[in-house]
């Protein structure tokens, strides 16, 4: 049955070739709450600054693709003409013009109730300035601490967009001093929006659970058999790590390839896979070949969903220098954990109790983890049990459908109160 509640989200985490290429259903499909809002749109503003396979289509208007019944998937380009290539800022100027102008009048025909930013810098800023135009509220979800992103390398988290850490953050404070609602995907990043400006009484958390593929859900015992990935990798009777991340900076695998070296040091034969790809990928290959660990790397590139549910279980361990839902699925295949205690990552992964929480940039306590699990397989089956246990707790996706709908309707409530206009939901 209709409500007439219709929610616009504002996305540059992946783009429809990437969530088809991975399975990301999930992170769009849970946007309706199941069914709390009647149709939900999608939109990345410049979904092209990832080169997409077909040339030809780096350019051009905003493209809308019917997702599912409930969603809609809209992807503005990096340039709006081809014959501006070559003047790229003045083409992305142009192009985000044409994405505002077709968004602005998308609120205005179906009448869409909020906007949800999915980070505080620039689709913040663009959310914010569509929510007041059409005099709707905004909710921003914060999903990671951009000031500890900064301290670990140095570069703002949008370099392209943002060349000074300074600029960003200006644009962050602006965005989250006037939210209506922000949420952090963890206490972490919650309590950085809060120092970074949000009101602390329009605060809250929604948490990574109800973004994470059923695959992941389903007990290891009962997952698909792994042979044949393992024989691909060579590692049919090889115990080994996973470390699932992106290849770059702050996600620290540079980390993973020393704790390999010192661990095989020590007489523990152990080789990693790193699943994940990025800009760090020759720099790691090559440092593997430096540390003369070359064969026990194995780069795997970016996985699909059920891939990565299958060949986790099989691990003798999970290294998590930084992740964010990664560390859920991991959580969820009942592997022992060792993580960095970085970022929201001590939220999950508490020393004795659900894994090994090691000191942040902590190698040689990376290493003695791993060897403490290698030694004491009992207490590593008991720490798998208990991560997954927590997970399944934390991550619970009906309980969070219920917290986010529960949220969205103060929000609705405290904002047309305000307005003071006489409209209701």
């Amino acid at each position: 049955m209709s409500n007439g509640k219709k929610l616009l989200v504002l996305d540059t985490s992946y783009t429809l070739e990437i969530i088809k290429e991975r399975q990301l259903y999930e992170p769009v499909l849970s946007r309706d709450l199941n069914g709390y809002f009647d149709h939900v749109w999608s939109v990345h503003p410049y979904a092209t600054v990832i080169p997409p396979k077909n040339e030809s289509e780096t350019y051009g208007e905003i493209v809308t693709t019917q997702f599912s019944e409930r969603h809609t998937i809209m992807e503005g380009k990096i340039g709006r003409f081809r014959l501006l290539k070559k003047a790229a800022f003045i083409n992305f100027i142009l192009s985000q013009i044409d994405v505002l102008i077709t968004l602005y009048r998308l609120i205005k025909k179906e009448k869409i109730l909020v906007i949800r930013a999915t980070d505080s810098n620039y689709v913040g800023f663009l959310g914010l300035l569509l929510s007041r135009l059409h005099r709707i509220p905004l909710v921003v979800r914060v999903t990671a601490n951009h000031d500890k992103f900064y301290e670990a390398t140095g570069r703002p988290t949008m370099p392209r967009l943002f060349r000074k850490r300074w600029i960003e953050k200006c644009v962050e404070n602006f965005v989250l001093k006037r939210t209506d609602l922000t949420a952090g995907a963890n206490e972490d990043s919650r309590d950085f929006a809060i120092k970074s400006g949000a009101r602390k009484e329009y605060t809250t958390v929604f948490r990574y659970g109800n973004l994470i593929h059923p695959a992941h859900r389903v007990s290891p015992d009962e997952r698909p058999f792994a042979d044949l990935f393992l024989r691909e990798l060579g590692l049919t009777d090889t115990p080994f790590v996973i470390s699932i991340a992106r290849l770059e900076a702050i996600k620290r695998q540079d980390h993973v390839l020393k704790a390999i070296a010192e661990i095989n040091k020590r007489g523990k034969k152990l080789k990693a896979v790193l699943v994940g790809d990025g800009s760090m990928k020759s720099f790691l290959i090559e440092l593997a070949k430096d540390m003369h660990i070359g064969n026990e790397i194995i780069f795997v590139g970016n996985k699909d969903q059920k891939w990565i549910a299958t060949i986790l279980p099989h691990a003798v361990a999970v290294l998590s220098p930084h992740s964010g839902r990664a560390l859920s699925e991991a959580a969820l295949a009942g592997v022992p954990i060792v993580a960095y205690d970085f970022e929201w990552q001590s939220e999950l992964i508490k020393t004795d109790e659900t894994g090994e929480l090691v000191e942040n940039n902590d190698v040689h306590g990376m290493v003695d983890a791993v060897i403490k699990y290698l030694d004491n397989p009992d207490y590593a089956k008991r720490m798998g049990e208990n991560v997954r246990a927590r997970a399944l707790e934390m991550m619970n996706p009906e309980k969070l459908y219920e917290h986010e709908r529960n949220e969205y309707e103060k929000v609705f409530v405290r904002y047309y109160k305000q307005k003071g206009d006489g409209e209701t939901i």
